[in-house]
């Protein structure tokens, strides 16, 4: 029986994972309804800002966690 010896769950270096590129995407998705010249529901518009605020905080919390490990590191 042949063994694998490939990793599993680990990112290669400089690859972005799924979590980040859906994240990336909503990004960019939130950004182009509130900028869009288009007459839009309120509703849509709404949920979009509250999209791009969500994931500013979100981004803010894992750079601090990032920092810290780094912090703990040295």
């Amino acid at each position: 029986m042949k063994e694998s010896q490939d990793t599993v769950g680990l990112p290669e270096a400089g690859k972005p994972t799924i979590y980040e590129r859906i994240k990336e995407g909503l990004a960019v998705a939130s950004q182009l309804v509130i900028a869009s010249p288009l007459k839009l529901p309120p509703r849509v518009v709404a949920v979009a800002k509250y999209l791009a605020l969500a994931l500013g905080v979100l981004e803010a919390v894992e750079g601090a966690a990032k920092d810290r490990r780094e912090g703990d590191e040295e």
